[in-house]
């Protein structure tokens, strides 16, 4: 009997991606807003990963799937580059700007503090030293020191890696491995599992610049998210397997840290949960899971600074959450939107 799969099922321009984007970055700010005040969140105070590192590796996932589909929809290598380059780097900008030009300040003055010649030039390299996405320089005139994270945006480290990603898959691309030559890409991502499973940091043909378990396995994740994309047609769309995939991410998460497949079980979760979930119109309003991620972690500092972490982490999130989607609002509505315009500009 043939089975339905998810290249029948899928579809493209109506799924509920955007909304499952905006759940996993509030999963971020769920774990941000624990993890910042030292405290543990839910998910790994029992056992399992954390809200942040679930947000985060759901969000690679999906981008190797979203950005797949990308380059195949791409008019050329310069159009891709493009609009990857207007998706990501406008909002960032704006962000740095923010943060050293709106936030830095406040913060100076409710310290009783002046803006001095020193302060200002601090807040003038914060933004031209994080300009490339590289964050060179986290903290200005070390406003964070007296807290757990010594950065004003701990966030924003995720945003050089996944634009790398982007430029490895053109790569990928130009070769023909995600068209005629599929195999190169099923061989390049068996290769990095087996790599990272022999040493998740010390593997020198694909880690040494990787400095932690946590950075290393994102490739990974993005490459199952771009196979998941390409071979859509080949995996059956199941209730069943949905449950099962469950069941065995969690089992794998809890009881095989060594040797993970759970970024396989994970992506067709997420796969299933697009297709299927109810919440499809949602983006009409806005994709504002962007916004949310970058801007988050610089509210939640401001607000350890300002009222020197007296706080418990769900009034803390209470706080940050609403705060946070005003600015991720404003950064989709005049910003990314607006760029996003100018999309086929460049072909």
């Amino acid at each position: 009997m043939a089975y339905k799969s998810f290249e029948s099922s899928y579809n493209a321009k109506n799924n509920a991606i955007g909304f499952i984007r905006l759940i996993l970055a509030i999963f971020v700010v769920v774990q941000h807003c624990y993890s910042l005040l030292s405290h543990s969140d839910p998910l790994s105070s029992i056992g399992l990963t954390s809200f942040g590192a679930l947000g985060v590796n759901g969000f690679f996932i999906l981008s190797g799937f979203l950005i797949t589909s990308s380059w195949l929809n791409s008019e050329s290598l310069i159009n891709y580059v493009w609009r990857r380059i207007l998706r990501i780097f406008p909002a960032f900008w704006i962000c740095l700007l923010v943060t050293a030009l709106i936030v830095a300040p406040i913060i100076i003055i409710l310290k009783g503090q002046s803006l001095n010649q020193h302060i200002l030039s601090q807040m003038v390299g914060y933004i031209l030293k994080n300009l490339t996405l590289i964050i060179n320089r986290p903290d200005i005139s070390n406003l964070t020191n007296k807290l757990a994270e010594k950065s004003l945006n701990g966030s924003l480290w995720t945003l050089s890696w996944e634009f790398l990603f982007y430029f490895l898959l053109a790569i990928s691309g130009l070769f023909g491995a995600l068209s005629k030559r599929k195999w190169l890409l099923i061989f390049f991502t068996i290769t990095y599992i087996a790599c990272y499973w022999i040493d998740a940091c010390k593997c020198t043909i694909f880690l040494k610049y990787y400095s932690n378990v946590n950075v290393a396995i994102l490739p990974y994740y993005f490459l199952v998210g771009s196979i998941g994309f390409l071979f859509k047609k080949y995996i059956p769309d199941s209730k069943i397997i949905f449950a099962i995939c469950i069941i065995l991410w969690l089992l794998d998460l809890k009881y095989n840290p060594n040797y993970p497949l759970h970024p396989f079980f994970l992506l067709y979760v997420l796969l299933w949960l697009a297709t299927h979930f109810s919440f499809k119109s949602i983006e009409k309003f806005g994709d504002f899971s962007y916004g949310l991620y970058i801007y988050h972690f610089v509210v939640i500092q401001t607000i350890l600074i300002s009222f020197d972490n007296k706080f418990q982490p769900i009034t803390l999130l209470l706080i940050t959450l609403p705060t946070a989607f005003g600015l991720a609002y404003l950064s989709w509505n005049l910003i990314e939107k607006r760029c996003m315009n100018f999309k086929r500009l460049v072909k």
